[in-house]
């Protein structure tokens, strides 16, 4: 939109929520759609528990407190939709809220998994010292613009500074009690080659080994942690004490533990479906329906009976599941062996070998590929074209009143998601997602004030506000105009010469590319390192394709430098490398096609689409 924050946004508390869905396992933390809602344990002043899980105690005003927070940001989410719909001339009419009584449940399971969590640190040897907590307070001061805006932020939610502070202390404790549980079970190098393997083409382009190795040792790891932590969460519920005394919380309570398909002892619960609901909500520009929940009930039952099939195929075959896995975590570890044990061992015909060979020649020869790097800097206006754009808006603002504001709008902004309609945010605009500078205007403005013009780092502001939420300081009716800065020729040209300098640099061999890209001493906009890049690709950090500066890049020496001015900014290019075009031979692919056929017979035996492949694929 123009005003969004993204820079100085303060990412707090993501509570876990651990669920079964498909092939794999989802961990979510929807309570912090938001960046900045708070996981706000012991908040207020009161004391009185409506669970106590371990000794660990929820608080009604904290069960409240994220049960709002929640419906805030779902609120928040379903408007984004109602006016993405309205942009395209869909109609948004039928789009609902999510029931309150599910937003309940899902907030205390939320809380309920946090506590088991905490309530295993001693168990699990973890603890969080002082300095660890005062570290991360720093990285949130310099997320936020300085310790001044920081506090202004969390002020304006509600939260003294002890109070965050102990937020963050158990952030960081729960992190560590995840990485501590995801350690017992790491991939090793054996598993790691067996994956390579099995997916070098079909996800990597051929690629060599150690060039992918990171990317892949971090997909296996995260996927095998997640199910290692929601194991771990499931067996620490099975011998918890969850000791709830308030008949309506008891009520959620097992609602949430409500069995939604069950076969052969491995359940889905109504927690499951809650969390699919909610993911399913946030992630497509579809509302809440009873038709919705019904469809999701129906594929918790077919996705069971599925996995089970596939569990006992496994067994069989002598498959065993990893002994920490329990419950639907066992039935997924099952499945990805499975599907990993009908690649490996497909052993398709000679012919049906030759057969694709020879319908696929094309597919398999090696391409003209070329690996560089590309350094640039974009364009930004300098403080010169922020002082013209200021005039601008001020001359604006001479002429603009409560009549003609959306009139002005619409001719002079140049926020895309606003202009058209009249410089409008929206009803209930979250002034809190808003670059501070904004959010600060509108809160000292009175209803009805047209303010500015208010500098920000996309321009300048012109604020009618047009109303406030009396409950809630941070919600406002606001409309505004946004000058931007042109970027003048002379800014363009200093751009320029800065990357001019570099490339003098480079030619002088006072610089390598490869200290550029890596070292954070160069501090350009684009540092990008690329390989198997072919003619038809766009050059990562230029951006779309580029035809003639393709054919320039192939067409250079090896280590030759290229310059490449845009619209957008200022680059320096240059090949280290290149892979000349070779026509494939059929013993040469023979053993990438079984594997690349392998992979389509397992999908179709496990009933998935033929360009779906597991994870780490």
């Amino acid at each position: 939109m123009g005003i969004r924050n993204h820079k100085g946004t303060i990412r707090i508390v993501s509570i876990i929520l651990i669920v079964g869905f498909a092939l794999s396992m989802l961990i979510t933390g929807i309570i912090s759609l938001k960046n900045n809602v708070l996981d706000a344990k012991k908040h207020g002043d009161k004391t009185q528990a409506i669970v106590t899980v371990n000794k660990e105690k929820i608080t009604r005003d904290e069960f409240n407190l994220e049960v709002e927070s929640l419906k805030e940001n779902l609120r928040a989410s379903l408007q984004q939709k109602q006016q993405q719909l309205a942009q395209m001339g869909a109609d948004s009419s039928n789009l609902k809220e999510i029931p309150e009584e599910i937003l309940k449940e899902y907030t205390l399971q939320l809380l309920i998994n946090k506590d088991l969590l905490l309530s295993s640190a001693k168990d699990l040897n973890v603890k969080i010292s002082g300095s660890e907590v005062d570290k991360k307070m720093q990285e949130y001061y310099a997320q936020a613009g300085g310790k001044n805006n920081f506090l202004m932020a969390i002020r304006s939610r509600g939260y003294s500074f002890d109070k965050f502070k102990e937020t963050i202390k158990e952030q960081e404790l729960i992190q560590k009690i995840q990485d501590k549980i995801a350690s017992i079970s790491k991939v090793d190098e054996s598993e790691l080659k067996k994956a390579y393997e099995r997916y070098k083409y079909a996800s990597f382009g051929g690629r060599p080994y150690e060039e992918v190795k990171p990317r892949l040792e971090q997909a296996l790891n995260n996927e095998k942690s997640t199910m290692m932590l929601s194991s771990y969460i499931f067996k620490a519920r099975e011998k918890a004490k969850i000791d709830i005394k308030d008949p309506e919380i008891k009520k959620l309570y097992d609602q949430i533990n409500s069995v939604v398909a069950e076969k052969d002892g491995y359940k889905y619960t109504k927690a499951s479906l809650n969390e699919q609901l909610l993911s399913d909500y946030t992630s497509t520009p579809d509302g809440y329906s009873e038709e919705k929940v019904q469809k999701l009930r129906e594929s918790f039952k077919q996705n069971l009976d599925k996995f089970i099939a596939i569990a006992a195929k496994a067994k069989a075959v002598g498959i065993k599941a990893d002994k920490e896995f329990v419950g639907i975590d066992e039935l997924s570890d099952y499945s990805k062996k499975y599907y990993d044990y009908l690649v490996d061992s497909y052993k398709p015909s000679e012919q049906a070998l030759l057969d694709r060979f020879n319908s696929r020649r094309d597919k398999y020869n090696q391409k003209n590929t070329i690996s560089g790097y590309v350094v640039g800097q974009d364009y930004k206006a300098s403080s010169k074209d922020f002082e013209s754009a200021k005039k601008q808006a001020e001359e604006i603002m001479k002429t603009t009143n409560k009549e003609n504001f959306a009139a002005k709008a619409e001719q002079f902004s140049k926020d895309p998601g606003s202009a058209k309609n009249g410089g409008s945010l929206g009803e209930s605009t979250d002034l809190s997602k808003l670059v501070p500078e904004f959010a600060q205007a509108v809160n000292n403005a009175k209803v009805g004030e047209i303010v500015g013009p208010v500098k920000s780092e996309y321009g300048y502001h012109i604020i009618y506000v047009q109303g406030k939420n009396a409950q809630n300081p941070n919600v406002a009716k606001v409309s505004h105009i946004l000058i931007t800065p042109t970027i003048s020729e002379e800014t363009k040209k200093a751009v320029a010469k800065q990357v001019q300098d570099l490339k003098a640099e480079l030619l002088a061999n006072k610089v390598t590319w490869d200290k550029i890209e890596k070292q954070d001493k160069y501090k350009f906009d684009t540092k990008e390192q690329f390989s198997d890049l072919t003619k038809d690709q766009p050059i990562p950090g230029i951006g779309k394709a580029n035809p003639e500066l393709s054919n320039k890049l192939f067409a250079a020496k090896t280590n030759e430098i290229l310059d490449y001015g845009s619209n957008e900014g200022y680059f320096l290019l240059t090949k280290t490398s290149e892979i000349p075009f070779k026509e494939a031979k059929f013993e040469d692919v023979k053993e990438r096609i079984r594997v690349e056929l392998g992979i389509e017979y397992a999908n179709k035996e496990m009933g998935l689409k033929d360009d779906n492949t597991q994870a780490g694929a």
